[in-house]
């Protein structure tokens, strides 16, 4: 415990400063000038300056997938927390650790609708885990503190923070309080026998593993509990990086266009493992792939946040616990389950993904330009290890998601939000996190289009990921539901783009554009080693809208 005196913005600083923050993404406010200034003071916190509060929003995302420490970003109010709100919309739905603060008015001009007002608890009071705004300076250490807490445990998520102006200005002693970090909670002994025994009882066990609160040795942990138990792993949507996917357990995952064999194996099952996960729409495939309230299949439900568990679906087992000292628990009594009776269940269902993803490129379709299947079965072949994938909403992801092979510590990072405009901030964050890493954004023409001015933030701050933009001209999965809904009729889905290429010149990228498969190889090489941020735009044929297109 210390005391500190000095401004509002001084105490802020010193406060996320203290929690352990080293990297903040922001877009430049006046209402927030005394952290500005604060922040000159505390070199060894990177400030990040961004073109757009969204795309500082999803950078700040993108550090808390990493880390599982709130991302922490700073953006003006009104019209810079209305453009950052996409980001926290990402992060609930998602579950990242996010704290958002947002520049206030004045105090005494509260509730006047003054310049660029907005009220933040009416506005994100839903759409955050919290929103709060600091009156008093001497309590900010306080109010940090809380927020860091509520960011992190449970379900993690976003909390958002205004900071009128004069707030920050005014002069104060406060007492900066050490956090207590709480204590992971673990599977109590008991209902850990009842794991045991419902696993020991099931002939036909799938794990459904997904949400957040893991780290490495955690993944390690599950891997080696599926392995030695015989349990096939599927993933939730878009947490494919939870299991190497060169693991024999993994079986595929649950999100858009997956494996019909997958769906048809959750049906068949008699229990059904959820760790982590949330069961949310599109894992469960609009809640059709399990019957809600009560599956036919029993339930084992581990999750962080009790509020999670019974939410939709009403388990048979329903356990409160931590990622990492659930995944210790559950390897503790792995080799204590037997398996080798499953151990043909799970094989079939591995077998299964494997035909799935497999490349058969003797007998492709043909289609005008290059072929995103041929693309991404060289991109699984050179990826390393621990590469980092980012996504945008869109179809061209479905490439992403059925054909690349995740590994650890490699990572991938994707809204489920579905949030278009994710790719290259989260990108240029990752790339800012690792350096040392290949770090791949995968965008089409459209979410480019949405966020691609912070290729600038790449350029000023030395980010060099590899962005893919995939052109086909036209919001691709909007036209797939409109032809899909109304043959023939095109509706407000075609686009008139401007050339890529020279606009990423412009900010002084590599740049390369891919009209024929056999180029690929070859660009992407330079693509990797040029040292700096590069974009490679690849011309589709605007009829290969899926993996399946035929």
């Amino acid at each position: 415990m210390a005391e500190i005196k000095g401004s509002g913005g001084l105490v802020l600083v010193d406060a996320l400063h203290r929690l352990g923050a080293r990297r903040i993404s922001c877009v430049a406010g006046e209402s927030y000038l005394p952290v500005l200034d604060a922040l000159l003071d505390y070199p060894d916190i990177d400030v990040i300056t961004c073109r757009h509060e969204g795309g500082a929003g999803f950078m700040a995302e993108s550090w808390g997938k990493l880390t599982g420490q709130p991302g922490i970003c700073f953006v003006t109010r009104g019209p810079g927390v209305c453009n950052a709100s996409i980001a926290v919309h990402t992060a609930k739905q998602d579950s990242t650790p996010l704290i958002v603060f947002m520049g206030q008015v004045r105090r005494w001009e509260r509730g006047r609708e003054a310049f660029q007002e907005v009220d933040v608890r009416a506005v994100f009071g839903d759409l955050a885990k919290w929103a709060v705004e600091i009156d008093d300076p001497s309590r900010i250490p306080e109010i940090v503190n809380r927020a860091w807490h509520v960011a992190t445990t449970g379900r993690p998520g976003p909390v958002v923070i205004g900071l009128p102006e004069d707030m920050l200005s005014e002069m104060t002693t406060a007492v900066q309080a050490d956090y207590a970090v709480p204590e992971p909670i673990g599977i109590a002994p008991a209902a850990l026998d009842k794991v045991a025994t419902m696993i020991r009882e099931s002939s036909r066990p799938l794990v459904i593993l997904g949400g957040a609160g893991w780290d490495d040795a955690a993944c390690a942990e599950f891997a080696s509990f599926a392995s030695a138990a015989h349990l096939p792993v599927a993933a939730a949507f878009r947490r494919h990086d939870l299991i190497d996917h060169r693991h024999a357990c993994y079986v595929g995952e649950l999100g858009t266009g997956p494996n019909p064999k997958l769906l048809e194996r959750v049906k068949q099952s008699d229990l059904l493992i959820v760790v982590g996960a949330r069961l949310d729409e599109i894992t469960t495939q609009s809640y059709a792939l399990i019957d809600a309230p009560v599956p036919t299949q029993k339930l084992i439900h581990i999750h962080a946040d009790a509020a999670e568990l019974g939410k939709v679906y009403t388990p048979t087992l329903a356990i409160q616990a931590d990622m990492i000292p659930a995944a210790s628990a559950l390897a503790g009594i792995a080799f204590n389950l037997g398996g080798r009776e499953r151990a043909g269940w799970k094989d079939d269902a591995r077998a299964d993904f494997t035909a799935w993803t497999d490349i058969d490129l003797a007998n492709r379709p043909t289609f005008n330009g290059p072929d995103m299947t041929a693309i991404f079965s060289y991109l699984r072949d050179v990826l390393p290890d621990n590469a980092v994938v980012t996504t945008d909403a869109g179809n061209f992801s479905g490439w992403a998601q059925r054909y690349l092979r995740y590994r650890r510590p490699g990572r991938l990072l994707a809204p489920l939000s579905g949030a278009m405009g994710y790719a290259v901030p989260s990108a240029v964050g990752a790339s800012i996190h690792h350096p040392d890493r290949v770090v791949l954004g995968l965008c089409g023409d459209g979410g480019f289009m949405m966020t691609g001015q912070e290729l600038a933030t790449a350029m000023h701050h030395g980010a060099h990921p590899v962005i893919m933009i995939c052109n086909n001209g036209m919001y691709g999965t909007i036209r797939m539901h409109q032809e899909r809904k109304y043959p023939g009729r095109i509706s407000a889905t075609t686009l008139t783009n401007p050339d890529f290429v020279a606009l990423a010149q412009a900010y002084g990228a590599f740049t390369a554009r891919i009209s024929k498969t056999e180029e690929f190889a070859g660009v992407w090489e330079q693509a990797v080693n040029a040292g700096r941020v590069a974009v490679i735009e690849i011309a589709m044929d605007p009829r290969q809208l899926t993996t399946g297109a035929v």
